[in-house]
């Protein structure tokens, strides 16, 4: 049998993978091929095509991209109407995804099996595409409990079996280990900042996360910044910023209390005080590991504009919050998300009364993603579903 994966975030490639590995210890012989990241290729995915062709974000900036996204897509179609593959699964990139999907059922019908598997956050904002999903897949895999029943209502197949980070998430090592290996000295504190996985992410968020350290620095000086990198990405960027925003203080060391730490998400969570994170998936592992953090998002104007305009019935950009029903941590977006506004959360969230709630809020968040072993359940449903009936 052979599965298509179309995989357009650097944190859904680590989903993909992990599904990709269940599958395999399912049924052998399986062969898996399209867009995939490194962690999808490490498992097995053949790649078409890598996860950052599709590094964009926002309404506008997507624009000045289409015609690439729309060669990219009709080379994805293209290698679907040849192989025809029993399964393909599309995951996140929405508006790509969804384009891709109508192209599949206008041009080959319904002979092509499609599941999505982590749902766009329709239920948020273009809530209409409920009724095209609906109408053109075959099946809808969601994380969030509550994705359930508002697909039901569309008549959409949905399943879920737990957020796939749930067990998955934690620490390498003791946080004395994770010290010593961050160069973290006695008497100092870390602050996990966590800008993003896209280039545009990282120039938006990254310069007004350091400059939010350099001033938190001025009450707190012991305090080290653990930025975290993704593959995606190359280190001069991060870099380049790094070194344009020191960390102040005149102190002899300013540039080694700001540490670029390679795809080590959850360590450097683990071994913070404290985390100030863009909106995503990141936030999800942060309330896994139980670290008290603010969430921040910059978008350009014209994109926040018409997201306004779009987003309905949602109070909250931060999952966890949406998953409370209420504000556990606060957020701060486009012109709230500044030096001021995000250093002064810092500081109410360092300790006391405000760090205590959240953390328990956090705990509460925890207990409504399900269960471990998320993907070995959904890859025993997916053989089911679409393996079977092929093979037998």
């Amino acid at each position: 049998m052979q599965i298509f994966w179309i995989v357009g975030e650097s944190s859904s490639d680590a989903h993909a993978a992990r599904l990709i590995q269940a599958i395999g210890r399912i049924k052998s012989g399986w062969r898996h091929q399209g867009m995939a990241g490194s962690a999808m290729r490490e498992a097995g995915c053949k790649p078409i095509a890598d996860i950052s062709e599709a590094s964009l974000m926002g309404l506008t900036e997507v624009i000045g991209h289409l015609p690439r996204m729309i060669r990219l897509r009709n080379r994805f179609f293209e290698k679907i109407a040849s192989d025809r593959p029993d399964l393909v699964i599309l995951m996140d990139f929405p508006d790509f995804n969804l384009a891709l999907l109508k192209l599949i059922r206008k041009r080959l019908g319904s002979s092509i099996k499609v599941l999505y598997y982590i749902s766009p956050q329709i239920w948020a904002w273009r809530r209409r595409r409920a009724k095209t999903m609906a109408r053109l897949l075959d099946a809808l895999a969601v994380i969030f409990p509550f994705e359930v029943d508002f697909f039901a209502k569309y008549g959409l197949e949905t399943v879920f079996f737990g957020h796939p980070l749930v067990g998955e998430i934690g620490a390498s090592a003791s946080i004395e280990k994770l010290r010593e290996e961050f160069s973290i000295r006695e008497g100092q504190e870390a602050i996990a900042l966590l800008p993003g996985s896209r280039l545009q992410e990282i120039r938006r968020h990254l310069p007004l996360l350091l400059q939010t350290v350099r001033q938190i620095r001025k009450k707190h000086p012991e305090i080290v910044a653990l930025v975290t990198k993704v593959p995606t990405i190359r280190s001069e960027i991060y870099e380049n910023y790094i070194c344009n925003y020191p960390a102040g203080l005149g102190d002899r060391d300013q540039y080694s209390s700001i540490k670029l730490i390679d795809n080590r998400t959850s360590d450097i969570l683990a071994v913070s005080r404290i985390g100030i994170i863009k909106s995503g998936t990141s936030t999800v592992e942060a309330a896994l590991i139980g670290t008290p953090f603010c969430v921040m998002y910059r978008t350009s104007p014209l994109t926040y504009m018409l997201a306004r305009l779009l987003v309905k019935g949602v109070r909250h950009i931060a999952m966890v919050n949406v998953l409370a029903g209420e504000t556990i941590v606060p957020e701060f977006i486009q012109d709230d998300a500044n030096v001021a506004q995000l250093a002064e959360a810092v500081e109410k969230l360092w300790e006391g009364e405000d760090r205590e709630r959240v953390k328990a809020g956090l705990k509460r968040v925890r207990e409504k993603l399900g269960e471990p072993h998320s993907s070995e359940r959904l890859a025993e449903w997916l053989v089911r579903r679409f393996g079977e009936k092929n093979e037998g």
